[in-house]
């Protein structure tokens, strides 16, 4: 809950909430705010994520964990699991991520596969909505982080 309210904070400073949008320039019209955060054990997760809806921050949530968006890049896993299965399941798939460990996978591959993971997470997405869970587990919502960020990129690069 820590993060998500953070975020609002940080929203509300930038005039990106709802209630206290501004006039924004060119430069900041398409400015966002997201919190970044996966459900673990922690209780309020759904109350969090809810919350960052009501006031405009955007959601990069995983359930169980965000190892989950790593996994993604690799195949498709739609079974409900713990943050362990999930662990297990990203080091039986790159070998160079020790959980017990520096937790660092190569990241110069997962690149690569960043729009595979993305469309692997939305079909997810698609099958926790199907079944009135959107929230379920298995679940992530990185991947919108991750195509934000690609559009901003795009957006922001000089027309010829």
């Amino acid at each position: 809950m820590r993060i998500a309210k953070r975020a609002i904070t940080r929203a509300r400073e930038l005039g990106l909430t709802p209630r206290r949008r501004r006039r924004k320039d060119l430069f900041e019209k398409g400015d966002q705010v997201w919190a970044v955060f996966d459900r673990d054990e922690h209780p309020g997760f759904d109350e969090a994520v809810t919350l960052c809806a009501q006031n405009g921050v955007c959601v990069a949530r995983s359930d169980p964990c965000f190892e989950l968006w790593l996994v993604l890049h690799k195949d498709d896993y739609d079974k409900a699991c713990t943050r362990y299965d999930v662990q297990k399941e990203l080091a039986s798939l790159c070998p160079e991520y020790d959980k017990g460990g520096a937790k660092t996978p190569d990241c110069d591959d997962l690149v690569q596969r960043v729009e595979e993971a993305e469309h692997r997470a939305e079909a997810q997405l698609r099958r926790r909505v199907e079944v009135g869970e959107p929230h379920g587990n298995p679940s992530t919502t990185a991947g919108r982080l991750t195509r934000a960020i690609r559009e901003a990129d795009e957006a922001a690069r000089p027309r010829d």
